[in-house]
């Protein structure tokens, strides 16, 4: 039975389209188209090379569509449905937009920068769609000019914690001397060459990117998608990079590096914020408003000049980062000026996966090509998952492993929460890049996990036994009476007995090789095992002598510092007995010279003392009383009367 793609439901999370880049005819073709009746073919199928001794199986892959060599950028872009995307990201009349995302993914060097950001000579899938929404927008573009009603709005509105500024502010904040409006030309960029914006001291020049020096073909002027002419539209843009598994801001960060040369970058959080609580969204990123597709172009080149690029043996350019970059379409009602809803078309240029040894990395380049790889693999875990709940399978798809998977699938799940705030789960459309004639094991692995349907026919080589019992013909020999002999199959036998034979030497080969390996790792492990004993043992040793050792310092040092204690007061006791002699000393100093001290009296002898006074005054009292009366008595009144005086009472001692 002839393999089908899956049937492609609305809400399903991926469209895989293939596309196969031209490469060079020398190398042997290991991939090949299967033409159908239909216009567009849908399966292809790899063989192993003939130079693969260990016999791979045959394998045949569908997509939703696949794309020749001779696909041209405007076909491409037709096909894969980017215009259905966007005019589902701007949104009918009347309604909100839904997400979408685009995204390119294979092997370094198989065409994917290619395809998303073009060459010197043609525009990519980014700026075709850019092209495309600009000019379907048209007049209904609000003006973006600080101080603006619809700048403040915009601003006011932007859940993710963003750093919002207009395409003019921010160029003249980046390049200076106000040149962003100098340059009013329409044109395209060149998103893979970026050395003509960066100087020979490998630092970004101070000219800004001129549109009109860019490319402009091929054209999408034909294109024009309906929208809703009671609405008003904003286009906001803004440019991260996964790098090492962190989130870093491509547009902050010339300006943070011009400002302070020796900061390091900050890297950004994807998470809920306090507006957005049931949508994880990048939280911290600069974001820019657009008001034409020349300013857009613009953005676009200075933000690519940041991105991180390194040369291997694979690619000349290799990105070392996965790119996204996010195209905001703001709508809300002209007349009412009502609340602004968002839908984001992320358009993303994932990182090839590569082999160390072709690509020839080390160091630095080696780690971030691990990073990379890690991500590419969880990304292949989760679209396997994806196909196979296409399949009934109830399984989740595990996208919280790594930033890249939960950056690409968080949002495409629905929820009620994001249905009541008119978000509906992104649709997505994967481009697989391949070379038909690069390395197979590399794509063969990018093919089978990015596939919609896999079926695997394993090679068998029937035996001479089966084809002689079977009565196949074969080729007889003519002898010369005219009969014919089955010398084929004799030959055939006797070549199959000898590599029966030559199989048989080398299995007893390898079964002795097997033996002396065996003998050797068991001889291994015992000596391992007695090492580790040994080390053990001598482990423990040293421990031994480690607490001998210390316990010798710490009873020498008790007996210094017990030393030192007893010198300290045996010196104390000394300096205490000279005060004391010196007391001594002055004592009997002040004996011999006869020096008086004088002390507090006795409190008994101070009474004494008092009572002793009052009953001399009570006495001279009545000796003043009797004096007088004797005095009148006496017959001379004129004998002077004796006044006694009162004497004061003096202590004998």
């Amino acid at each position: 039975m002839a393999m089908e793609p899956p049937p492609r439901p609305s809400s399903s999370l991926f469209d895989v389209y293939l596309r196969l880049r031209p490469s060079n005819p020398a190398n042997a073709r290991f991939l090949t188209v299967e033409e159908t009746e239909a216009s567009q073919p849908t399966h292809i199928t790899i063989k192993p090379p003939t130079t693969d001794n260990r016999r791979r199986a045959v394998e045949r892959f569908a997509f939703t569509q696949v794309f020749k060599e001779d696909a041209k950028q405007l076909e491409l872009f037709k096909g894969v449905g980017v215009v259905p995307m966007i005019e589902g990201v701007v949104g009918p009349k009347g309604h909100h937009g839904r997400d979408g995302l685009l995204a390119t993914l294979g092997v370094t060097g198989s065409g994917k920068s290619h395809t998303i950001l073009g060459t010197k000579s043609q525009r990519g899938l980014t700026q075709m769609a850019l092209d495309v929404l600009f000019q379907s927008l048209g007049e209904q573009l609000v003006q973006s000019f600080y101080g603006a009603p619809a700048f403040s709005s915009l601003a006011a509105t932007d859940v993710s914690e963003a750093h919002m500024f207009t395409a003019t502010a921010f160029l003249d904040s980046m390049y200076g001397d106000n040149q962003s409006e100098r340059f009013p030309s329409r044109a395209q960029t060149p998103m893979l060459d970026c050395s003509s914006f960066i100087t020979n001291g490998g630092s970004r020049s101070n000219k800004i990117p001129r549109p009109s020096c860019l490319p402009q073909t091929p054209s999408v002027d034909h294109i024009d998608i309906p929208i809703d002419p009671s609405a008003e539209y904003a286009i906001v843009i803004s440019m991260y990079e996964v790098y090492n598994d962190r989130i870093f801001d491509l547009l902050s960060g010339s300006a943070t590096k011009n400002r302070h040369p020796n900061l390091k970058r900050r890297a950004l959080l994807f998470k809920s914020t306090e507006q957005s609580p049931d949508r994880k969204v990048v939280a911290g990123l600069t974001k820019i408003i657009c008001g034409s597709f020349e300013e857009a172009l613009m953005i676009l080149e200075t933000g690519l000049v940041e991105r991180k690029v390194a040369g291997t043996g694979s690619n000349a350019v290799s990105s070392r980062s996965h790119g996204f970059f996010c195209i905001e379409v703001k709508k809300r009602d002209a007349q009412r000026k009502g609340p602004w809803s968002s839908s984001t078309l992320t358009i993303v240029d994932l990182a090839g996966s590569e082999r160390a040894r072709n690509a020839k990395t080390a160091g630095e380049t080696l780690a971030e090509a691990g990073k990379i790889n890690e991500s590419l693999m969880y990304l292949g875990q989760c679209m396997q998952m994806q196909s196979d709940q296409q399949a009934g399978s109830k399984n989740i798809v595990p996208f919280r492993q790594c930033k890249l998977t939960e950056l690409l699938f968080s949002n495409s799940f629905p929820t009620t929460a994001r249905q009541t705030h008119y978000h509906s789960p992104q649709k997505s459309i994967m481009i697989v890049t391949a070379d038909p004639q690069g390395d197979y094991n590399a794509t063969s692995q990018i093919l089978r996990y990015s596939a919609l349907a896999r079926e695997v026919t394993v090679p068998r080589i029937p035996s001479t036994t089966s084809t002689i019992l079977s009565g196949a013909p074969t080729k007889y020999s003519t002898t010369p009476s005219g009969r014919t002999t089955p010398s084929a199959v004799i030959e055939e036998l006797e070549a199959a007995n000898a590599e029966i034979a030559r199989l048989t030497a080398e299995m007893e080969v390898f079964a002795l090789r097997l033996a002396e390996e065996t003998s050797r790792r068991k001889a291994a492990e015992s000596s391992w095992r007695a090492l580790q004993n040994q080390a053990a043992d001598l482990e423990q040793e040293i421990r031994d002598e480690c607490y001998a050792e210390i316990e010798d310092a710490v009873v020498a040092e008790r007996r210094r510092w017990q030393f030192a204690l007893d010198n300290e007061q045996d010196n104390q006791q000394a300096h205490l007995d000279s005060k004391i002699d010196v007391v001594i000393k002055a004592t009997k100093a002040q004996m011999r010279d006869e020096i008086k001290v004088y002390e507090d009296p006795d409190p008994g002898l101070r009474d004494r003392v008092g009572e002793l006074e009052r009953e001399n005054e009570v006495l001279k009292a009545k000796l003043e009383a009797k004096e007088r009366e004797a005095h009148g008595r006496s017959a001379s009144p004129v004998k002077k009367m004796r006044v006694l005086k009162a004497k004061r009472w003096e202590d004998p001692e």
